[in-house]
């Protein structure tokens, strides 16, 4: 939960602070620039630093659960390595939230000690895999996790690289003063780890003549949901309290260039928080470009694409379903002028479901587990219609078809649909609606056909960031 909240802290703070407009940027970006072209001094390259710091991050949370939380997974020795290496990999028994959600955290800050040492994206991968490896065998007394070192390598390198082009996008090294203490609190909460080496190296109060960092062009809106009620099939009404929500997008999808994208250059981060009677109902879905290449079509070139390859990393637990994890999928992202400012936005992605967990009636542990590991398939449409003088409307719908690989045999084929209007009503204030729609087919070996249906609306108050 502490990580979750450094996250939305950081973000809010990245939106809220003044950097340069999605105009300045393109401005500075035409015709087109590397994303790195303002990056004048970045930090040397240290692998050994990093690896330093991977075994920093090994020993601090067994520290915390050794000393403090008195965990009993904490009880290491030669002879539980040893135990660990003879016996292999198994299906945990953890919660939803420790597997899904912790687990992609630590390995963001695995990802980012190299991220924030000088390397790049796919150099800093092996940096999570291998701190999740070496964790899993020699730095917990439990049999090592196949989920574990799945989602804290292939998620936490997702949400690694994220957190760290937010960073990027806040810190500003010409800045001073009050302005340069929230752009580094800011930066700092969304990427400690970046956080701690910019102090140590000095670069967190030395100012320059240049940005020094990496800049894209960022647009979205921060919207607060009315409180609202909840109803369906098998599930009972009811109430939602408020929620904070935000839709994100990093990069230009459509900009011109000759080169084929790099990781992440281009993005989207959607999220939803509220409180439940019970826990904090925490949704997250984001995907992100591993490689592709744009290319025009129709009279002019006037209708842009960017086909490639992209991550998704989803994470939904709230009190009445929880469900996500790690996808790679093929993706074809357009932009269709109709005229008179009018444009259609579309994306359509389908591909192999890595890792994934969906909650089910039939399963249950002793630690809370409720839910089985799977594989399978996603499909993923957004349709985005957007007018000057009306608003944007957005459609944003997903499918899983789940099979599992450990628990209750059997499959699970989960459709959400949100459906979101805004419409900016005075300066960057907008009123807008949202309507939400999650259903879950479960065919179980040996039990009964599971069907729920979760339906729901609200009015969302928003604030738009350009």
């Amino acid at each position: 939960m502490f990580g979750r909240c450094l996250i939305v802290t950081g973000i809010i703070v990245a939106c809220l602070t003044s950097y340069p407009s999605a105009q300045e940027l393109r401005e500075l970006r035409l015709p087109y620039m590397r994303e790195d072209s303002l990056v004048v001094s970045p930090p040397p390259k240290r692998w050994d630093i990093a690896a330093l710091e991977c075994g920093v991050l090994h020993f601090i949370p067994w520290f915390v659960g050794h000393s403090i939380q008195d965990g009993y997974w904490t009880q290491i020795s030669v002879n539980s390595m040893d135990i660990n290496l003879r016996h292999g990999f198994e299906w945990d028994p953890n919660m939803f939230r420790n597997n899904f959600s912790s687990h992609p955290y630590h390995g963001a800050a695995y990802f980012n000690a190299a991220r924030t040492n000088g390397m790049n994206f796919w150099e800093s991968v092996p940096y999570a895999f291998t701190s999740s490896l070496t964790w899993e065998l020699f730095m917990e007394s439990e049999f090592p996790s196949f989920g574990d070192l799945v989602m804290t390598t292939v998620a936490g390198a997702a949400l690694g690289e994220e957190l760290y082009r937010f960073s990027e996008q806040l810190l500003d090294d010409r800045a001073a003063g009050w302005e340069r203490f929230w752009r580094e609190l800011g930066g700092t909460a969304l990427n400690p780890v970046g956080g701690f080496n910019r102090l140590v190296r000095g670069d967190m109060f030395r100012r320059q003549s240049a940005v020094n960092h990496i800049r894209n062009p960022m647009v979205g809106y921060a919207a607060w949901g009315t409180r609202t009620s909840i109803e369906g099939q098998n599930v009972d009404k009811q109430k939602i309290r408020p929620a904070l929500s935000w839709t994100l997008r990093y990069g230009d999808p459509y900009e011109s260039r000759s080169e084929y994208r790099k990781p992440y250059d281009y993005f989207t981060f959607r999220g939803w928080l509220s409180l439940g009677e019970d826990k904090l109902n925490v949704t997250m879905l984001q995907q992100g470009v591993i490689a592709g290449k744009n290319f025009t079509a129709g009279e002019s070139g006037g209708i842009a694409h960017l086909f490639g390859l992209f991550q998704h990393y989803d994470y939904v637990n709230v009190e009445l379903f929880n469900y996500g994890g790690v996808t790679l999928a093929p993706g074809l992202i357009s932009a269709w002028p109709l005229g008179k400012g009018w444009t259609m936005g579309t994306q359509a992605h389908a591909g192999w479901l890595m890792l994934g967990g969906s909650n089910n009636e039939y399963f249950t542990n002793t630690q809370g587990r409720n839910y089985n590991y799977t594989t399978g398939f996603k499909g993923k449409a957004v349709a985005v219609l957007t007018s000057p003088g009306y608003g944007e409307l957005m459609a944003d719908y997903m499918y899983f078809w789940m099979d599992s690989l450990e628990g209750i045999e059997g499959t699970d084929s989960i459709h959400q649909l949100v459906v979101d209007y805004n419409k900016r009503i005075f300066n960057d204030f907008g009123l807008g609606l949202e309507y939400f729609r999650y259903s879950r087919t479960g065919d179980y070996t040996g039990f009964p056909q599971s069907n729920v249906t979760v339906d729901g609306a609200r009015v969302l108050i928003s604030y738009a960031f350009y």
